[in-house]
């Protein structure tokens, strides 16, 4: 009978390599026995083992499934344990960032979020969604509440229902963070008429998080 994974020589358990599934264009690292009972893991497949989720890149289609099936995993395995979700974005589709969110609303599991790097536009819903008191900041990290950006083309009649879109997303961004930070709807869509940067500090006072890691 053949082994899948040889043990009986140094050279096949030096050279055993995580292999990967398919999910779109992005790879997902899944663990690989090697001969010796051990297993091998990437690095992003031991953080999720351990209940941390890292989201460190543009938020699009294909990071968005691999971060709610993720969570969804996660939960599955311990309904009622913490998931930690760090997050250094400064973009992303707000229809994706959405589902994150409802995902994280959906979950019994509390989610704790972290701030770290830059957190802009429609990321900074995830941060501000994380379970109360469970809201974290990088000491150094900064924060930018901005609204949407959306390239219009097209006909006339396209260019005006992406209008439309793009403002019913702006007023969604808008009831999203005053329902998280407790801040006032009319206020905040006046601040999100340009740019808003916090610190850690400023942050905290304004209701996006709770404390600082010092």
């Amino acid at each position: 009978m053949k082994k899948r994974f040889p043990s009986n020589t140094n050279k096949s358990r030096a050279k055993a390599k995580a292999m990967s599934i398919r999910n779109g264009p992005e790879t997902v690292p899944i663990v690989v026995p090697l001969g010796d009972g051990s297993q091998q893991q990437d690095l992003f497949t031991f953080l999720v083992n351990n209940r941390i989720v890292f989201i460190g890149e543009r938020i699009d289609e294909d990071s968005t499934a691999i971060i709610v099936a993720q969570m969804l995993a996660l939960e599955s395995e311990a309904p009622n344990e913490p998931i930690t979700l760090y997050i250094n974005a400064t973009a992303g589709t707000q229809y994706c960032v959405v589902a994150i969110v409802d995902a994280m609303e959906m979950i019994t599991c509390p989610v704790k979020t972290v701030a770290m790097g830059c957190v802009a536009g429609p990321p900074l819903m995830i941060l501000a969604a994380g379970t109360k008191g469970e809201r974290y900041s990088m000491k150094s990290a900064r924060m930018i509440l901005a609204q949407p950006l959306g390239g219009l083309s097209g006909t006339s009649v396209e260019v005006k229902l992406q209008a439309l879109e793009l403002n019913r997303n702006a007023k969604a961004q808008s009831a999203f963070i005053a329902k998280y930070t407790g801040q006032d709807y009319e206020e905040l869509r006046g601040l999100m008429t340009r740019d808003t940067y916090f610190g850690a500090k400023e942050a905290i006072d304004f209701g996006l998080i709770d404390h600082i890691v010092e």
